[in-house]
């Protein structure tokens, strides 16, 4: 049997009372397939299907075959394998492909080498030790398991052969307490010289700041994955609780590694894949979002809403894209959820024959965060976004916590309404409707740049308590306040005369580290850079400035936006 694109659909239904009137329940429903054409047209990414478990791995084999390696379940001690040989769209019934007692939880990472073998990593309970056996192309067989790094914690990722021919894993190992200055743990490597049959392992201990009253746990630099560059180093990048993926580089294959430092990459605590295409260019998957302060939100879970990618051709000096490719369809509307992992993380890719990257990703049973898609790299290069709400709220994320804790519920926070005179047919609304929680707020990814100009249409209603306008980086929880207090630029909509329809143009230059703000083509203001970004600016972020404890049922209405970047 085969499968057609599997669908997720999510319902969400919300009732609010806005200007004294009582608006209508409203419906989205979420269709993957809707929001993500078959065709894959003008390069927009194609959603193939859900992915079959939490931390799959896909790998394209020398005929153009792809399979995709995972768990049955999350103890389960078998690997099983699915198949397609058309690209992607469709994929042949699960098969078992090995089993062992030794296996324990869902990790599996695979690695097809030159010549053609299937090399496995697994771990295993109670030490969580790393175990490798391949299956030979020759001897049509599997190896047996053989132990290659003792103790560690959380998932397998980093694991490539070098042009050299070595096999290089990156894993973490539980070293110390879970408390400053290094977190609990720190990533190294071993390798193989020999396609498996004997390993050794580094020296090096690539370590990452991490600090008190964190609003999850310390583990330090984690679940590292690793890439070969241009000149023969590697690049490794590690997921921290610092904001930031941290970097290390090996000169000699992964024998020693440098200290680690931040990349340029913003992160919540979650794991990047790297991937090398034919040509040489590199692509990152990861959560460009951001951890909210523990003084704000409390102890809640880690920021997994939205996946993102990116593209180097410089061995990673600079990157084009930092677009969101997958936004977890529950985020605008999430109660009762279980405690544990979801969220849209844990990516793995692979390049196709016909010249598209596979992604696969998720984790956790609950959200809808697990899926599988085809990106084409040019969607990477675009430099324009403008959205009239015409697709509904599908590429926002619009939601507001209903009550704080460690899963904090959420409601849809601003709401679109109809207006026949909006060119889309319907407005955003954004304002604050219930006292006890933060204002409102909504979020909109766009490609990013050094350099842009952005375009909205809004209008401001009399006795509006204002609302933030700010471009940024990365993305946050809508009803953050450090959204704006970390963003690049902020307008606060207050200092916008008038209550009828106007377009504001912020018009941004990174290295003149300022941003001019027109009023219908009338200089408004000359905003300084507020904050420094190792990348460029890729997101609006709206939000209510209504003071918690208040009400602010007026707020600011939204038309449409427009951006271009350079």
């Amino acid at each position: 049997m085969k499968y057609n694109a599997f669908i997720i659909l999510f319902l969400l239904a919300v009732q609010f009372s806005l200007t004294g009137q009582d608006a209508a329940l409203s419906y989205e429903t979420y269709d993957l397939s809707k929001h993500y054409p078959a065709s894959g047209l003008n390069n927009e990414p194609v959603f193939l299907r859900e992915s079959p478990m939490n931390e799959a791995t896909v790998q394209v084999f020398e005929d153009g075959t792809i399979k995709v390696y995972h768990a049955p379940n999350r103890y389960s001690d078998s690997v099983m394998s699915m198949t397609s040989t058309d690209g992607g769209f469709t994929w042949s019934e699960p098969e078992v492909i090995f089993q062992d007692t030794i296996i324990w939880q869902y990790p599996r990472r695979t690695l097809i080498d030159r010549d053609g073998n299937i090399h496995l990593l697994v771990f295993r309970e109670p030490d969580l030790s790393v175990f490798h056996t391949m299956y030979s192309e020759y001897d049509k067989e599997w190896m047996p398991l053989k132990k290659i790094a003792k103790g560690r914690i959380g998932a397998i990722r980093g694991f490539i052969q070098t042009e050299s021919g070595r096999l290089v894993f990156s894993f973490h190992r539980n070293k110390w307490e879970r408390k400053p200055p290094y977190g609990g743990s720190f990533s190294s490597s071993v390798w193989s010289d020999d396609n498996g049959k004997t390993w050794k392992e580094s020296g090096s201990m690539v370590v990452a700041p991490v600090f008190e009253n964190y609003i999850g746990n310390n583990y330090g630099a984690v679940e590292p994955n690793i890439v070969q560059l241009g000149n023969g180093n590697i690049l490794m990048l590690c997921r921290t609780q610092n904001g930031f993926l941290f970097q290390s580089v090996s000169e000699d294959e992964g024998e020693t590694w440098s200290e680690g430092v931040a990349s340029v990459f913003h992160t919540s605590n979650s794991p990047a894949n790297l991937l090398k295409l034919p040509d040489g260019r590199i692509a990152v998957t990861w959560c460009n979002t951001g951890d909210p302060d523990i003084k704000t939100f409390g102890k809640i879970y880690t920021h997994r809403d939205v996946l993102h990618m990116a593209i180097s051709e410089d061995d990673g000096q600079t990157w084009k894209g930092f677009r969101e490719i997958f936004r977890i369809p529950t985020r605008n509307d999430q109660n009762n959820f279980k405690r544990g992992d979801s969220g849209c993380s844990y990516p793995n890719t692979a390049y196709t024959r016909d010249k598209k990257i596979i992604l696969v990703t998720g984790q956790g049973e609950e959200g809808g965060g697990r899926a599988m898609f085809r990106v084409s790299p040019k969607w990477l290069y675009e430099t324009g976004m403008k959205d009239d709400f015409g697709d509904g709220l599908e590429k926002w994320s619009c939601y507001t916590f209903a009550k704080l804790g460690q899963k904090p519920g959420r409601n849809v926070g601003p709401e679109l309404l109809d207006d026949p005179s909006a060119k889309g047919g319907k407005v955003l609304h954004i304002r604050k409707a219930v006292p006890e929680v933060f204002g409102d707020g909504a979020v909109r990814n766009f490609p990013m740049g050094r350099k842009g100009e952005m375009k909205i249409r809004l209008k401001i209603l009399p006795g509006s308590q204002g609302t933030s306008i700010s471009l940024t980086d990365h993305h946050r929880h809508p009803n953050d306040p450090d959204g704006d207090k970390t963003a690049m630029f902020t307008l606060d909509s207050k200092s916008i005369p008038g209550h009828e329809w106007q377009i504001v143009t912020m018009k941004w230059d990174l290295e003149s580290e300022s941003c001019k703000v027109y009023l219908e083509d009338k200089l408004l203001t000359d905003m300084n850079t507020e904050n420094e970004t190792g990348s460029g600016i890729s997101y609006l972020r709206l939000r209510s400035l209504a003071e918690k404890g208040s009400k602010d049922d007026a707020g600011l209405m939204v038309d449409w936006v427009k951006v271009r970047t350079e």
